[in-house]
């Protein structure tokens, strides 16, 4: 630190006692005065500014005086500190050890000059970039002008040359860390050895256990015997032996098929050869499921390490086009491999069932099937070598899955079994032609020949071993189908491909004869429908059901027209509402009527043109006459009762009350039927001219249904029985009403009636009686409709009235 009269200079920021060439580092310093400093600058004429004279002139100017922005235009008369910067001699270039001040070296070089600054005696701090490239000590000198005082500040540094990595030296200050290409790697610490090391070691450790693990579990499965089933712990499946076999499908030959019970039957197509059906499978009910058992026929058997290596291998393939292995039987005589149960049937059973349509979607999927299955032995290196149709079975999803692969020794003794005719045959055609001239093992390129028979019996849906050929010795290929492309379901929608793809698997040279996962690609690139089959099936019933649907309703419009008839065949033999009633289950109740009118008519001198008349005419006759007559009463509102022989029997007021409208209605209708009768053509009698007569008679009645068995509405009461006497005391073309019928239709008006006088009736005594003879040119007024019935209003007027019932003398519905 530096006093001069009370300025004081000091590092803030103290340049570092080692840079490297080069490189820019910061210095601070601080100058600071006291009071006492602008009195002595005074007194020393420090100041060259006139107008500072005293002390206070002295500090206004160091401390509120600005200086100008450039510090190059400052100068002692506008500034206070008009001039600040660091300063740098390297020692080795003094002659004299002395201080390298802002003054010009021994050698007249200044080697470091920073840029200079200005400023009030209020900025404390002070702070310069410096850049030292000398190497060696070297003095850095902090130089300020204060009016006509310059005050330095020194401190040293030491200049090391710049580190350069790479030059192959290792400087003092290189390292290992910082560079490692002239230093060397740095060794690593204990910690970094542990992180790294452990790691490795656990890997390392684990990699073995896995490799142990792995290890001993295939040898606890190789020595693992929890596959081998108690024969007596699978309970025989009767059932479906019962329901699903057939005694006319078990041959006297073996057979390895896994084919179902309930397919048996359609594996044989044409003739009773017996020697190519197919042995049902054995099923069982093994832990709850189904379960296909294949029986091996041998008197011995020893688990070896052959048979446990072959069962090791087939319990670790799964897939879902093999036919999964359950476990097997060990026990003489009950030597048996139990496999997953297809309830479908073989493939060969399928395809020989003409009952069961399998468009071209389906056949894909099959081939496609064997393809995936096929291709999963030959990934793990195994050979089928019995591949056939039998041999691939459909489960109940429709999925084609391949069974009897693996476990050749465990079956020997089984294969070793003489075959039928039929069965050496059908092996022939299966077998390679390179294996025809050799006995060789099974290849891959062997089950990939027996495919191309398996999809010829896909295109042909015929057994590869004709019945018509039986006694001939069998070629070892069958011809190659004719497929013919159509938009039918049961033509191929690609024949060209699917011909090319069975002659390339049938190749003579096995080389040239593509791998099983070839032969997926190409068989997926070619098939048309890339859907399961349970896709198919659902499109299918979905298809079905709108068919189905469709047909309901034609079924249930058909069904109401049907109902319609019968329902109009009904009410035309029973009222309305008495049949809803006996429909409904409801009991029939007699019901009675106050007031009502009754018609009877018959056919004057009918014997006598009966007697005259076949049974046949007479028939056709009344059945004319009635039909005409039914036309006219539907336009009044009547009920018809009946029909007896040659009587006609109508009433209005039942079932249906009108008020007194009844007298009206039947009065009408029995003018219409007089009427309709003097133009009526007897059928076989053109000119003899129909004559009927009719009485009416109105009173109180009761009605009701009678019977079950073709009931009838009847009507019961005197009122009927009085009805029947005016028409049996009638005359021809003539309508006789009695006095109840007169006075009503007086009452209603519009008819015309003319007495005919006192006549004696049977069981009433004598009775005043009237012709009807027709209606008045006005019409019937109607405004009589509804009103209470005559007994009913006044019957005590009407007592005398011969003819008149009165409601004591109502014949009682019981």
């Amino acid at each position: 630190m530096i006093d001069c009269g009370g300025l004081e200079m000091a590092w803030v920021h103290r340049p570092p006692e080692k840079v490297i060439s080069g490189e820019t580092f910061s210095v601070t310093y601080t100058v600071t005065v006291t009071e006492d400093f602008y009195q002595w600058a005074v007194d020393n004429m420090i100041f060259t500014h006139s107008s500072i004279s005293d002390a206070l002139a002295a500090k206004r100017f160091c401390e509120e005086r600005e200086c100008p922005a450039n510090w190059k235009d400052a100068n002692g008369e506008n500034c206070c500190i008009h001039h600040a910067n660091i300063h740098s001699c390297p020692m080795g270039y003094m002659v004299k050890e002395r201080i390298c001040g802002p003054w010009i070296p021994d050698d007249g070089r200044i080697f470091t000059h920073t840029v200079s600054t200005a400023g009030k005696m209020t900025q404390s701090n002070w702070t310069a970039k410096v850049v030292l490239f000398h190497l060696g000590v070297t003095s850095l000198i902090a130089h300020i002008r204060v009016g006509n005082m310059q005050v330095a500040l020194e401190a040293t540094s030491n200049v090391l040359p710049s580190i350069v990595c790479g030059d192959d030296v290792c400087d003092e200050d290189e390292m290992c860390s910082t560079c490692p290409a002239d230093c060397g790697e740095c060794p690593m610490t204990a910690a970094v050895k542990t992180a790294i090391g452990l790691p490795v070691i656990i890997i390392f450790i684990s990699f073995i256990f896995i490799a142990v693990w792995f290890r001993y579990q295939k040898q606890k499965m190789f020595w693992d015997e929890s596959w081998i089933i108690d024969f007596s712990q699978i309970k025989q499946d009767q059932l479906a032996r019962t329901t699903m076999g057939s005694i006319m499908s078990v041959p006297n030959a073996n057979s390895d098929s896994n084919a179902s019970c309930v397919t048996a039957l359609s594996s044989c197509t044409g003739g009773p050869n017996t020697t190519r059906r197919q042995l049902f499978t054995h099923t069982g009910i093994y832990d709850g499921r189904t379960v296909a058992i294949k029986k091996i026929k041998t008197k011995t058997f020893s688990l070896t390490k052959t048979i446990r290596k072959e069962v090791k291998q087939i319990r670790e393939l799964d897939h879902p086009n093999l036919c999964k292995f359950f476990g097997g039987c060990v026990e003489v005589p009950n030597v048996a491999i139990v496999t997953e149960y297809c309830p479908k049937g073989s493939l060969n059973d399928v395809l020989l069932n003409e009952d069961v349509p399998l468009n071209w979607g389906f056949r894909f999927s099959f081939a496609t099937d064997i393809a995936r299955g096929m291709s999963y032995l030959h990934q793990h290196r195994i050979c089928h070598g019995r591949l056939k149709s039998p041999n691939c079975v459909i489960d109940d999803r429709w999925v084609c899955k391949i069974t009897d692969y693996c476990l050749p020794t465990y079956r020997i003794e089984d294969s070793a079994e003489m075959p039928s005719t039929y069965q050496q045959r059908l092996r022939e055609v299966y077998m390679p032609p390179e294996a025809q001239t050799s006995s060789m093992e099974p290849t891959l390129p062997w089950d990939v020949f027996s495919y191309s028979i398996i999809l010829l019996e896909i295109a042909t849906r015929s057994d590869p071993v004709p019945v018509e050929d039986s006694s001939l010795e069998c070629a070892w290929c069958p011809p190659l189908p004719e497929l013919i492309s159509s938009k039918g379901d049961n033509a191929c929608p690609c024949p060209t491909e699917y011909a090319e793809l069975i002659r390339r698997c049938r190749s003579h040279n096995p080389a040239h004869r593509p791998t099983f996962e070839q032969i997926r690609k190409f068989a997926n690139k070619i098939n048309p429908h890339k859907v399961s089959p349970v896709d198919m099936m659902m499109s299918l019933m979905e298809k079905y059901s709108k068919h189905l649907e469709v047909l309901v309703a034609e079924r249930t419009q058909d069904l109401m027209h049907e109902k319609q008839k019968t329902d109009r065949l009904l009410y035309s033999m029973l009222p309305r509402q008495v049949a809803d009633d006996l429909r409904q289950g409801k009991p029939s109740q007699a019901q009675s009527y106050v007031s009502a009118t009754v018609f009877f008519s018959d056919i004057v001198g009918f014997t006598q043109l009966s007697s005259t008349s076949t049974p046949y005419q007479v028939v056709d006759f009344l059945n004319k006459l009635y039909t005409t007559f039914d036309e006219i009463i539907d336009n009044h509102d009547v009920y018809k009762v009946e029909t007896i022989g040659d009587a006609y029997m109508v009433v209005s007021g039942v079932p249906k009350e009108n008020g007194i409208l009844h007298a009206s209605e039947i009065a009408s209708m029995a003018l219409d039927l007089v009427a309709v009768c003097k133009t009526f053509k007897i059928p076989h009698k053109p000119n003899t001219l129909l004559q009927i007569r009719a009485g009416i008679h109105s009173g109180p009645v009761v009605a009701g249904v009678v019977g079950t068995k073709m009931p009838r509405y009847c009507l019961f009461g005197d009122t009927v029985n009085t009805a029947s006497r005016m028409e049996s005391t009638s005359e021809a073309l003539k309508i006789q009403c009695s006095s109840s019928v007169f006075y009503l239709l007086e009452e209603i008006g519009g008819y015309t009636l003319q007495c005919r006088g006192m006549l004696q009736v049977k069981g009433k005594g004598d009775m005043v009686t009237y012709w009807l003879e027709g209606k008045q040119a006005a019409p019937v007024a109607k405004e009589h409709a509804k009103k209470p019935p005559l007994a009913l209003e006044n019957e005590d007027q009407y007592a005398c009235i011969p003819g008149f019932l009165s409601n004591d003398l109502l014949v009682d519905p019981v």
